[in-house]
């Protein structure tokens, strides 16, 4: 359980570095705010509707959300004009009453995302042709257009993601075809804990071994800088679905921690 909390405790301060590294600028552009609400983080993006930049962190920990807790959330929400965001909830530790409050919020259940952890034990190598790199700014607006491409983000937030560079407890990697950039990953250290997010491969260079070298590299980083878990998410296991994500994260020696079951609002 205190591992638990602890991987929402890093992956609090990796949502919260992304605003605070992001360029005024482009928090105007985006109307990307963070609001506190009793326990909760809420990113809101109101010229994105990503899911990525609208989403509540926070609550997992909570063995019972008040009322009142998520009325504010859903009020903030629609004060905004957000029409859809997630809220991540672990709902077998919530009571009935809670329950019954998503209803009565206008939530409903979607897919959830799955959380892995690993220890720091040597990944199985890669055999990508790509060239794997650490890189600082001088790349990280090419990183940023990769991720944003990958997840569906405006083009406006691509100096939101490049900024990252700029914090150094981000860690950022690169695949390389010669001097073209293919892929990108990411990876946040706090204490003994690495967790790793935004990985991304342009389109023309799907399966050519670009995720999976990057994963094996950034493992072998997170143990050099001393972490002893290394933990990651991607979206739950569905049929029909081919799970990329899932089976490279389970071939690199990843375990299923827990399910993050999320909420949105029902469309209207």
């Amino acid at each position: 359980m205190e591992l638990e909390q602890r991987t929402e405790a890093i992956e609090h301060e990796a949502l919260t570095s992304l605003y605070t590294n992001c360029p005024a600028a482009t928090k105007k552009v985006l109307g990307f705010r963070l609001v506190n609400i009793d326990n909760a983080l809420l990113l809101t993006a109101k010229a994105d509707p990503n899911i990525m930049l609208n989403r509540v962190h926070g609550l997992c920990g909570n063995k019972e959300i008040k009322p009142s807790t998520i009325q504010k959330i859903a009020a903030t929400y629609t004060a905004l004009g957000i029409k859809n965001y997630f809220l991540h909830l672990y709902i077998e530790d919530q009571p009935q009453a809670s329950r019954q409050q998503l209803i009565n919020a206008g939530l409903i259940e979607t897919r959830g995302w799955m959380r892995f952890i690993r220890d720091n034990s040597v990944p199985p190598a890669s055999s990508s042709e790509l060239r794997i790199e650490k890189i600082d700014s001088d790349h990280a607006n090419e990183f940023a257009r990769i991720v944003c491409q990958a997840f569906n983000i405006s083009k406006a937030a691509t100096p939101m993601i490049a900024a990252l560079a700029n914090d150094p407890r981000w860690h950022l990697f690169a695949s390389f075809d010669g001097n073209i950039m293919a892929g990108a990953g990411a990876m946040f250290v706090q204490d003994d804990i690495a967790w790793l997010d935004w990985g991304a491969t342009a389109p023309q260079y799907r399966c050519k071994g670009s995720q999976a070298a990057i994963m094996a590299t950034r493992i072998e980083h997170a143990k050099s800088l001393g972490c002893k878990h290394i933990v990651t998410e991607t979206g739950e296991a569905v049929e029909g679905d081919p799970q990329h994500s899932y089976k490279n994260i389970i071939k690199h020696g990843f375990a299923e921690m827990r399910m993050r079951q999320n909420y949105k609002p029902q469309p209207q």
